[in-house]
């Protein structure tokens, strides 16, 4: 393989971030005792959530502004707690922060290569919940750096954030470089954008929707470690 660094997404990719979001926001609601399903508030928030990390991506709103206005908007829908959308935050990320499951094979994927390539995350996310999931998780160890977007003031995938990345990484060679990530508007679309070669990890096998094509296509992590290894 021509590269010699790798640049990892970690929801989605590496972490198992449904499992994580599941788990922190269950708990949220049961400390609050909702008057409601927890589908039903999962399903709101779900939709908020979305909507504004969209609009963070786009550079319309800040990471602060995403944090607390995904539960006000939340609550105002619910038309429940207006106006403790920064307490529910609060709550919610400290749950989050201790979340730091991984998806299955993953770990054992990072062993195999860590010995070939330089390795860095660089995700979209905030900082004192990704430095917290993913320092404590055995599969930090194998990695040289952490590039979170609220700590750069740059969401994939605008170029601030890879220039970040390039000068944690000590400056690669664009051509030795990789991004692998699960998002097509974030990971593949910034990687390409950059410059630099891109990786689809796409377990669901969903139908790419977008013209930016992805250097390589993987729907398995026995795919990506052939991939790496070869």
């Amino acid at each position: 393989m021509k590269y010699t660094t790798l640049f990892f997404d970690a929801d989605g990719t590496l972490f198992d971030f449904m499992k994580a979001e599941d788990t922190s926001l269950r708990s949220l609601f049961n400390q609050v005792g909702f008057p409601c399903s927890y589908k039903y508030f999962k399903e709101v928030y779900e939709i908020e959530n979305a909507l504004l990390w969209n609009s963070f991506e786009r550079g319309d709103v800040t990471a602060e502004e995403v944090k607390v206005k995904r539960f006000d908007n939340t609550l105002k829908k619910l038309a429940l707690y207006e106006g403790r959308g920064k307490e529910f935050c609060d709550l919610y990320i400290e749950e989050l922060a201790k979340c730091d499951f991984l998806l299955e094979g993953a770990l054992e994927l990072v062993q195999t290569i860590s010995g070939i390539y330089k390795l860095f995350f660089i995700t979209n996310g905030l900082w004192d919940v990704q430095r917290r999931r993913i320092g404590s998780s055995p599969v930090f160890t194998y990695f040289q750096g952490l590039i979170v977007s609220e700590k750069v003031g740059s969401a994939k995938p605008d170029r601030i954030i890879f220039d970040e990345a390039f000068k944690e990484a000590s400056f690669p060679d664009k051509k030795k470089v990789l991004i692998i990530g699960d998002s097509l508007s974030s990971d593949i679309k910034g990687g390409a954008l950059y410059g630099i070669d891109t990786c689809w990890y796409n377990p669901h096998r969903f139908p790419l929707s977008t013209e930016l094509v992805p250097t390589y296509e993987v729907n398995s992590f026995t795919q990506l470690e052939e991939l790496l290894t070869n």
